[in-house]
C-alpha cells in the first residue's frame, strides 16, 4: 500500500472527481483497515483533527457508519442536526459553517436536501468537505462501497455486467455508481419504469433493460434501488403492486440464476424491491455492503485528512 498517495482532489464532492487511480488507492487503504482492524481496532489517522458530521438531512445509516469511521481513526467528532440548530431561527448556511469553523473543525461530513451545498460548502472553507449525500444529485461513499464489495467479491470490477434497477431519476446512489462503475470498467445497465427514468441518458452512455428477468439474464450483479415512500404515492407508478410486479425480484425469479449477485443500498422494501427469502443467500451481499462502508469511509477520512491545513 502507497502511504504517500495524495487524491487528485483535495475533498470529495461528485464520484466524477475520482480517477481509477484514486478508487484503487481508497480501495487499498479500505482493504488494509478491514484486514487490520481485528488486530488493531484503533487507529491514529485523525489524532487530533476534528470531524463535524454536518447532517442537515435525516439518516442512520450512513451517519453511524461516518461517526464509527471516525472514531476509529482517533478523531474528535462533533454531530449536527439542522433540526435542532439555529438554521430553524433564520441562520444562513454560510454562517453555520463559520460557527463551526471558529471550534477550530477540520474536516466535514455534509448530507443535505439540496443539490449542490457540498459544493458551495467547499467553495467557502479552508475546511475539507466530503459528500455524504446531496440531493438528487450525488452519494460517492455509498458508490465507492459498493465498488468495493464487488472488488473484494469478485477480485475485480473491470468487465462485471452491473444493472441498476428501479428508481434511477430520482436516484443520487445510480449517478455515483454509474460514474465509479464506469471509471473501474464494468459494463453498465439500467431496468426502472419510463415514468423513473431521467428523460436524457446519452451523457451515460449506457444499456437500457426493460424487464427485470432480462436484465437477471444479462447481469452479473443486480443492484436494486430502494423506492421512496412519495413516489409510491405521488402518481408516478400505478401502483406498488404493478411496480413489484414487474421490476422487484422474486425468490423464483432469483432461482433461476442462484449465482446472480444482489445488492441494494438499503434500507430494503421487502415485498416490493425483493423478496425477503431472497436476502438470506450467501451472494446477497446488502449486510457487505454495511460492513464494507465503515472501512471505505475510514479510507476516505484518513487520505483526506494529508489536505488538512496545519
Amino acid at each position: 500500500m502507497n502511504n504517500d498517495y495524495l487524491l487528485s482532489k483535495p475533498y470529495l464532492i461528485n464520484s466524477e472527481d475520482l480517477t481509477s487511480e484514486d478508487i484503487a488507492a481508497i480501495f487499498e487503504k479500505a482493504r488494509y483497515f478491514l484486514e487490520d482492524y481485528p488486530k488493531q481496532r484503533k487507529f491514529t489517522d485523525l489524532k487530533g483533527i476534528t470531524v463535524a458530521l454536518a447532517f442537515f438531512e435525516p439518516s442512520t445509516r450512513t451517519k453511524l457508519s461516518f461517526e464509527l469511521a471516525a472514531k476509529r481513526l482517533s478523531a474528535d467528532t462533533i454531530s449536527f442536526a439542522s433540526s435542532s440548530s439555529s438554521l430553524t431561527k433564520g441562520e444562513s448556511l454560510i454562517d453555520t459553517l463559520r460557527t463551526i469553523e471558529a471550534m477550530d473543525v477540520q474536516m466535514y461530513v455534509v448530507r443535505h436536501a439540496n443539490s449542490g451545498v457540498p459544493k458551495f460548502l467547499q467553495e467557502n472553507t479552508r475546511g475539507v468537505i466530503l459528500n455524504a449525500g446531496d440531493g438528487k444529485h450525488e452519494h460517492p461513499t455509498q458508490a465507492l462501497l459498493d465498488s468495493f464489495t464487488l472488488w473484494r467479491h469478485f477480485g475485480r470490477v473491470e468487465g462485471l455486467k452491473v444493472c441498476i434497477a428501479g428508481d434511477i431519476l430520482h436516484s443520487r446512489v445510480a449517478r455515483s455508481n454509474i460514474n465509479v462503475l464506469k471509471t473501474l470498467g464494468a459494463e453498465v445497465a439500467l431496468c426502472s419504469p419510463g415514468t423513473l427514468l431521467p428523460r436524457y441518458l446519452n451523457p451515460w452512455n449506457v444499456k437500457l433493460i426493460e424487464s427485470i428477468d432480462d436484465a437477471i439474464e444479462w447481469a452479473d450483479v443486480l443492484l436494486m434501488l430502494r423506492l421512496q415512500r412519495e413516489r409510491m404515492e405521488s402518481g408516478i407508478l400505478p401502483s406498488i403492486r404493478e411496480f413489484s410486479k414487474f421490476y422487484g425480484v422474486s425468490l423464483e425469479q432469483f432461482s433461476r440464476k442462484p449465482d446472480l449477485v444482489l445488492m441494494h443500498p438499503g434500507p430494503v422494501n421487502y415485498g416490493i424491491e425483493l423478496d425477503y427469502r431472497v436476502s438470506s443467500f450467501p451472494n446477497c451481499l446488502i449486510q457487505t455492503q454495511v460492513t464494507h462502508g465503515v472501512f471505505i469511509r475510514m479510507a476516505l477520512l484518513s487520505l483526506l485528512s494529508k489536505f488538512v491545513a496545519v
